[in-house]
């Protein structure tokens, strides 16, 4: 996957991945792959989950910025 049509069709088919997911998929960072995603987000193609609460833990599932805890959900088709 090498840009924002790649990673719009890989969304669109399997409908919900985490951004590590995407990002390993992709060979690129999460930032960068955000980066692409934030812009599908603005256009209303796609919805970002964050992380559940955890009980206020410090491990990755409940930091705010971990690519394991962030889900991109496609819901523009």
């Amino acid at each position: 996957m090498s840009g924002l049509r790649e990673l719009r069709d890989t969304l669109r088919a399997e409908r919900k991945l985490s951004l590590q997911t995407l990002a390993l998929r992709s060979g690129s960072s999460p930032s960068a792959v955000e980066a692409m995603l934030e812009q599908l987000e603005r256009k209303g193609r796609v919805v970002r989950h964050g992380p559940t609460d955890c009980g206020g833990g410090t491990s990755c599932c409940c930091a705010k910025n971990c690519p394991s805890a962030v889900v991109y959900e496609w819901v523009a088709d």
